[in-house]
């Protein structure tokens, strides 16, 4: 499958690039790559042939490692042809329909909801585009009515695009949060599971908690936590920012209520791409975020979550080429390769007696997100390694850890290069 969308002479010519400030030698490789994706008999073949050969889909600099998609992922070649092109074809009006996203549906919308409903297995009608996963745990936490001295359950772990949406709603409304510490790392997801369990009350409405945690990357037992709070009335809201596109995300099986998502994260589509699920029982009851003129239009079902003023239509295009161009590789494939990475991070890290370990060691509890700390404050002169060398090392710091994520597009010697700078940094 090659992802072959028209190209423009415009956007061939020298006189083209100078006019958009594009170098030459960049645009001819971002626009007029040809390259397509590797043969399926080749990775049954030679699986690592195929992912050297898939890489070339990158505009990934040489002198950077990026082993930070749990921030910002990289978005293929393909995917930002597909973008760019629809961004230029939207400004000679020639679109049938509003050439901008954030109003009425119209078919490149359509196109790109359907293709996502069919990736996280929802109904098309519970599915909302956003342009992040904050927006999306934002609309849930401030659409639901919750009573003043009501409860609301969450971890120790959430992110601030979910975590302060509900301290905002506990500081205007009366509202209690509850958290809870997870273990670090868990034992089990039975451990986990008793966890939220032992921590409801009679007065617990809302269940908030990460599919997989951006400090340490644990995959928690979803289906599992959810199936607890259906069994008791509570109402479940999922930060699934680092979910779809890590592993399998299967929305009629996990049984949540609402979950929240990007798309520029493991998914490589666009930046500023987002989802959002609100399970049907549940549509009317959400008072909506933003306000425009539908925003109580109920028949528009979850797409009444998606009237948030003018958007960027060419982004919802590029998102249905990225779940497009996933496909074509294979979630599976996908899903294997940035744990087989991942893995060997976690093996060359545990080599080292002064590095402990912050996310799970059980393969079902971590995917692409390794994070870890030193025993005795080391973080500083690892980083500097990382950060000072030729080749400079992308990762997510802060004063606790260093996390590093994996990607089908993440090679051995970058991982090698990772781990050396790590060594060097420990020996100071």
């Amino acid at each position: 499958m090659r992802f072959l969308v028209g190209r423009r002479a415009l956007l061939q010519s020298a006189a083209a690039t100078a006019l958009f400030g594009i170098p030459l030698h960049q645009a001819k490789r971002a626009l007029a790559c040809d390259a397509g994706l590797p043969s399926c008999d080749l990775y049954k073949t030679d699986p690592e042939r195929y992912w050297s050969l898939l890489r070339r889909l990158w505009l990934l600099a040489p002198d950077r490692i990026n082993l930070n998609c749990g921030a910002l992922g990289c978005t293929p070649i393909p995917v930002l042809r597909a973008t760019v092109e629809h961004l230029l074809f939207a400004e000679e009006y020639r679109e049938p329909d509003n050439p901008w996203f954030g109003y009425a549906e119209n078919a490149r919308i359509r196109a790109t909801r359907e293709a996502l409903a069919r990736y996280l297995n929802c109904k098309l009608d519970e599915l909302a585009l956003t342009r992040n996963a904050t927006e999306g745990n934002n609309v849930i936490a401030n659409g639901l009515d919750i009573p003043l001295g009501d409860e609301v359950l969450l971890t120790d772990q959430e992110h601030p695009g979910a975590r302060c949406a509900w301290e905002q709603k506990a500081a205007r409304f009366g509202i209690k949060i509850n958290v809870i510490k997870l273990p670090r790392p868990p034992a089990s997801n039975e451990e986990m599971v008793k966890l939220f369990e032992d921590a409801l009350t009679e007065r617990t409405r809302v269940i908030l908690f990460s599919h997989i945690t951006w400090q340490t990357g644990l995959v928690l037992p979803a289906k599992e936590i959810c199936a607890l709070a259906n069994r008791r009335g509570i109402l479940t809201h999922v930060d699934g920012a680092h979910g779809p596109g890590q592993i399998k995300v299967d929305l009629a099986d996990l049984g949540c209520d609402f979950y929240a998502s990007n798309g520029h994260k493991w998914l490589m589509a666009p930046k500023g791409s987002g989802m959002l699920f609100v399970r049907e029982p549940h549509l009317e009851r959400l008072w909506a975020h933003t306000v425009a003129e539908d925003w109580r239009n109920y028949g528009l079902k979850a797409y009444r979550f998606s009237n948030v003023g003018t958007s960027n239509l060419s982004v919802i295009v590029g998102f249905k080429a990225a779940l497009d161009f996933v496909n074509a590789i294979g979630r599976e494939h996908i899903y294997a390769r940035i744990h087989e990475q991942a893995r060997k991070v976690r093996d060359g890290l545990r080599q080292l007696p002064q590095i402990r370990m912050l996310n799970a060691s059980t393969d079902a509890h971590h995917a692409g997100l390794v994070s870890f700390t030193t025993a005795k404050g080391d973080l500083g002169r690892v980083a500097a390694e990382c950060d000072q060398r030729r080749i400079r090392i992308r990762y997510w710091p802060d004063e606790a850890r260093i996390r590093v994520s994996t990607h089908v597009f993440t090679h051995d010697p970058e991982i090698n290069a990772f781990l050396d700078a790590v060594a060097r940094g420990l020996r100071g």
